[in-house]
């Protein structure tokens, strides 16, 4: 089962690690190896010293004990034998630590032959005691040690060149290990860190690639990234903003073909109306009201459609709110209320209103376009002959304001998309004046400047849009109310 790394980061450190491993592998056997072999050399280099010392003092003492059993041999002195059996315990004491260090199988058995023939000279003087008329003759030829020792230095010399050759042929071996080992781990880890690189770039370059798509507006390819979970999730969110940016430009495209033709409408009957009138065909008075009241008409809409452009340019150049001041809702609402009574006549549409004194902090001008997309629109999707109600109350240090009509209302699909820019629903208006699909997101914009909200509140018939907005209050520690000056 394959380990797949849920990070970049994870993926980068594991990378890093198996990186380290075979160079940590092999670092730390050249450390063990060179230790050992310097241990080595230190041991070969003391038992060589050693050896030497040993090798020249038992030729020394060899020759010292021969001398002593001769004057033994003359004199009969009990010291001199005491001196001698001294030397012996020396010479046994020597022999044997070159015994140990010795590897050499001629130095060993000139050794054991020395300590054959000390034993026999021993026991030869032993016996001067009990046959003081021994042969001097057989007490010589047993004491001769000089052909014995005269070899061991030199035998001592050569077992410690043997040594050097075996502790040169062991580096040797140690070098050509390390350069075997260096030639397998350094590619081992160049070719993990070249896997890794790619591993990882892959990924980037297949995001900057997606970035330069998006910015070359490709929208119509999908974008797939492969990697690590969270640049899969980073490509999955590319191709997601892919995806918004294809339905904002088409949005965008859709709106264009709109204004256009809306804008195309009003100002062609403008412009025929104009030359009615320039040319002087209208023959009657009727007929000339009837096309000034045509032109006003379209001069309306197109009015207002000039006008929400200007509002929406106006909202998303504005990122932060300006200076405002105390506004009363119950004297602000009515007012927009004004504009509209033409409208609401002409279709005798009841507005129910409940506008208590209700002060909040904001941009007169703004909260005056706020309402009025709103009411306009409640106008524009009621029934001939129903209703808007509009109630204002408090609530949790906010003002919300209800604005309930009897329309159509609004497609349960359509609601996640009705503050963006230049959607327009499936709902037919009654109204003559098409709208351009900016009101609301102009509504949603200054409301956000406002440090307020609006959301669509669930109705059993026609729309109902609540808004709130702080209320116009001292700034106290811990409200969150905007100060506004009185």
């Amino acid at each position: 089962m394959s380990i797949k790394p849920t990070s970049l980061l994870k993926l980068t450190l594991l990378g890093f690690f198996l990186v380290a491993v075979p160079l940590t592998i092999g670092l730390l056997s050249t450390v063990f190896l060179v230790d050992r072999l310097a241990v080595q050399m230190q041991m070969v280099m003391q038992g060589s010293t050693q050896a030497v010392k040993s090798g020249h003092y038992i030729t020394t003492q060899a020759l010292s004990m021969e001398r002593s059993a001769a004057q033994y041999l003359i004199l009969h002195d009990e010291a001199i034998l005491t001196r001698y059996e001294h030397q012996q315990s020396k010479l046994k004491q020597e022999v044997n630590r070159l015994l140990t260090l010795s590897h050499d199988p001629v130095l060993s058995k000139r050794l054991q032959q020395l300590l054959v023939r000390e034993g026999e000279l021993y026991q030869k003087l032993q016996e001067i005691t009990t046959e003081p008329m021994l042969k001097r003759e057989e007490l010589t030829a047993v004491g001769h040690f000089s052909e014995l020792v005269q070899p061991i230095p030199f035998d001592v010399t050569r077992m410690i060149t043997q040594e050097s050759s075996t502790m040169n042929f062991q580096v040797s071996q140690v070098q050509q290990l390390l350069l075997w080992q260096a030639a397998a781990l350094i590619p081992l880890a160049l070719s993990i860190m070249v896997l890794f690189s790619v591993l990882i770039s892959r990924p980037l370059q297949q995001l900057s690639a997606a970035i330069r798509q998006l910015g070359a507006g490709k929208l119509a390819t999908a974008i797939e990234v492969t990697g690590p979970q969270d640049i899969r999730e980073l490509g999955e969110q590319l191709d997601w903003l892919r995806r918004q940016l294809a339905t904002l430009d088409e949005q965008k495209l859709q709106f264009l073909h709109n204004i256009s033709h809306e804008l195309k409408t009003p100002l062609s009957a403008i412009r025929e109306g104009a030359g009615l009138l320039r040319d002087g065909i209208i023959s009657n008075q009727t007929e000339e009201q009837e096309v000034v009241q045509i032109l006003y008409e379209n001069s309306l809409q197109l009015q207002n459609q000039v006008e929400s452009l200007l509002n929406f340019n106006l909202a998303l150049a504005q990122d932060q709110f300006c200076s405002g001041k105390p506004v009363d809702l119950a004297t602000l609402i009515p007012s927009v209320l004004k504009k509209h009574q033409l409208a609401v006549r002409t279709r005798n549409i009841t507005i129910e209103s409940w506008l208590p004194s209700t002060l909040v902090c904001g941009v007169p001008e703004q909260l005056c376009v706020i309402f009025d997309n709103l009411l306009s629109n409640a106008i524009k999707y009621s029934c001939n002959g129903g209703k808007v109600r509009i109630k204002l109350y408090q609530g949790s240090q906010k003002a919300i304001v209800d604005v309930i009509d009897q329309g159509v209302g609004i497609m349960p699909e359509e609601s996640p998309h009705l503050f963006e820019p230049f959607f327009q629903g499936k709902s037919t208006s009654n109204s003559p004046l098409q709208g351009t699909g900016l009101g609301l997101s102009i509504v949603a914009r200054y409301l956000h400047l406002h440090e307020g909200s609006i959301k669509l509140m669930e109705s059993k018939q026609g729309a109902h849009f609540q808004v709130s907005l702080p209320l116009a209050t001292t700034q106290i520690a811990g409200t969150g109310n905007r100060a506004c000056p009185s």
